[in-house]
């Protein structure tokens, strides 16, 4: 079952635009988007690259929002290369001394990449595009560097769906716990100062 976490990480995910969030357009827009992505694993496309129809989805998609977002400033695009050298480096390492890691190579491109991401952007959208693009870029910067070693190969398969939406959960927690830790310190000053007022 190559492809189960994909799967399951995106029904998680329309699960929770559909039934979860505040009824939006946006909200409509990503549930489609979700959909449309599953119908779309599947099939490949032949260009230079046999890519995924799913990962190019990621990728466009990913360059459309990022261009609403006004994502193109020079700090934006140093933080977009960084994530796609450390995807980059993470797959290249493990490939030439894979003794190093403990878990498999993508999980730990996720981890790092979404570390970064997290650490250098506090909006969540805005984390969601880098990591995406991230992700995107750097598995075809990989592909693009082993293809004389490995011959022919799949950019964007069940692999790589599987880390970059398990990644955005992530980044989703991430995000739901900043905000709770957030609230919860608004309220904690709130009642400091309830006290205050009242001693």
């Amino acid at each position: 079952m190559e492809q189960f976490y994909y799967y399951w990480s995106m029904w998680f995910l329309w699960v929770l635009t559909t039934f979860i969030f505040e009824k939006t357009k946006r909200r409509i827009a990503v549930s489609v988007f979700i959909l449309t992505n599953i119908i779309l694993s599947i099939h490949d496309i032949a260009l230079y690259f046999s890519l995924n129809a799913a990962y190019l989805m990621f990728f466009v998609c990913g360059c459309v929002y990022a261009g609403y977002l006004g994502m193109y400033r020079f700090r934006y695009i140093m933080v977009y290369l960084t994530l796609v050298a450390a995807y980059a480096f993470v797959y290249l390492f493990a490939l030439y001394d894979p003794v190093w890691f403990i878990i498999k190579p993508e999980w730990a491109a996720v981890i790092l990449i979404v570390l970064l991401t997290a650490s250098v952007e506090r909006n969540f959208e805005k984390q969601l595009v880098l990591f995406v693009l991230g992700m995107c870029q750097g598995e075809l910067v990989y592909s693009f560097v082993i293809q004389k070693l490995a011959g022919a190969m799949a950019v964007g398969g069940f692999q790589w769906l599987n880390a970059c939406s398990a990644g955005m959960i992530l980044l989703f927690g991430i995000s739901k716990y900043e905000h709770l830790a957030s609230q919860i310190g608004q309220k904690s000053k709130r009642s400091n100062k309830g006290a205050t007022k009242m001693s």
